[in-house]
């Protein structure tokens, strides 16, 4: 008997390897899958016996992809879910700004540093309330010309975040109501959709494969606990002093209350397609921490543009993209990488285009590790494991 128990816990031991190598194997094909591809369910015999398989699972979890493989030998099997991203260290990038034929002008305390694409009329130092430039260089990095326009998001992630949207604004009876209890739905589980009615504030904690739509305002309440959710709906207000990590897009608005703090891979989106409020926004506080990427896009330019406004002392690690106008208020600082069509900056008396006054975007400062989305346009790459989920 103990020669056989040895035997039987041996061959545990052989299984539990294979499965793990053809785990291994089923993640690899999924970072060789080029981002936007390769979505649904396929299951794989890996040696033609049937004795070992895999089945790979795909889909879009925001702006990123959420990748699924499952190892089988025999009855025994194991499981691993995770987010999947895109590395872009090579891109050096600090600013992008189109070229409107406005040159861009930096004032005070500002530091940019990283390589900058600005028009072709150039970049100069300016004064600003009396203070002039405080730099030596007005950028630490090389200097080259941009273009008339930002480059375009990628087809895929664009038609999905439009289609949720879309849902979101006719859900009327088709979803379950959001619960009022705290809720965690497991990555290898199915997908949980709920909607959230007019006047339900979200305060309680939910994690996990969960989207959330709504067709008015959703509010989140400072102690509600968020945890890599997405929501969708007309206008987000994020309340004052809130912590949690969750994707969240809306079509009109979304506004993120003063010393909130959002980690990685965090991502605010404004996508305005009908163009139903005269500006479409997003609107950050003051102190505000985000790690993440913060996005305005529009189909076709309207009369205001789009815009994002960052509140003074505000510390983003990652992208801001805007297919408008990008507000930076003092003192705030951009770890990685900003594009805009034009920069705005208001004093009590004055409204400036094209001025940077006493903030920071620093490429330099943001870790090589980070992972950005492939809903930007860039050279063809594979993906990397953002993030384990499971």
């Amino acid at each position: 008997m103990l020669a056989a128990h040895y035997r039987s816990g041996y061959l545990k031991e052989l299984r539990m390897g294979r499965i793990l190598r053809n785990l291994e194997s089923g993640i690899e094909m999924q970072l060789l899958e080029k981002p936007g591809n390769g979505y649904g369910n396929h299951s794989i015999d890996l040696y033609g016996d049937g004795a070992d398989s895999i089945t790979i699972s795909r889909s879009h979890w925001g702006i990123y992809d959420l990748a699924q493989v499952w190892s089988f030998v025999s009855t025994d099997s194991i499981a691993k879910s995770m987010l999947i991203g895109l590395d872009n260290h090579q891109d050096s990038t600090a600013i992008y700004l189109s070229d409107e034929d406005r040159p861009l002008s930096v004032s005070g305390d500002t530091r940019i540093k990283g390589v900058a694409f600005v028009p072709k009329s150039g970049i100069r130092k300016a004064y600003v309330e009396s203070r002039p430039y405080s730099g030596v260089e007005v950028v630490y990095g090389k200097i080259n010309d941009s273009g008339r326009k930002l480059d375009g998001l990628t087809d895929a992630y664009l038609g999905y975040l439009k289609e949720e949207l879309k849902r979101a604004g006719n859900i009327d009876g088709e979803l379950q109501i959001l619960p009022t209890n705290s809720l965690t739905v497991g990555f290898l589980d199915s997908v949980q959709r709920f909607r959230v009615p007019k006047g339900q504030v979200i305060s309680q904690q939910l994690s996990g494969k969960m989207i959330l739509y709504a067709d008015s305002m959703v509010v989140i309440e400072k102690y509600a606990k968020l945890d890599n959710i997405i929501v969708f709906a007309q206008s987000i207000k994020v309340e004052e002093g809130f912590i949690g990590n969750c994707q969240l897009f809306a079509r009109d608005s979304i506004t993120v209350g003063n010393n909130a703090s959002l980690s990685y891979p965090s991502v605010l989106g404004i996508i305005s397609v009908d163009h139903l409020v005269d500006q479409a926004k997003i609107d950050i506080g003051k102190n505000v921490k985000f790690e993440g990427i913060i996005l305005s896009y529009e189909d076709k330019r309207s009369a205001l543009q789009t815009m994002i406004s960052i509140g003074s002392s505000s510390i983003i690690t990652g992208e801001v993209y805007a297919t408008g106008l990008l507000k930076l208020s003092k003192d705030v600082k951009v770890f990685g990488k900003v594009s805009c069509n034009r920069f705005i900056m208001k004093t009590p008396t004055t409204l400036y285009e094209n001025f940077l006054v006493d903030v920071t975007l620093d490429r330099k400062s943001r870790s090589k590790y980070y992972l950005g989305s492939p809903i930007f346009r860039g050279k063809e790459q594979h993906g990397k494991i953002l993030k384990w989920l499971n």
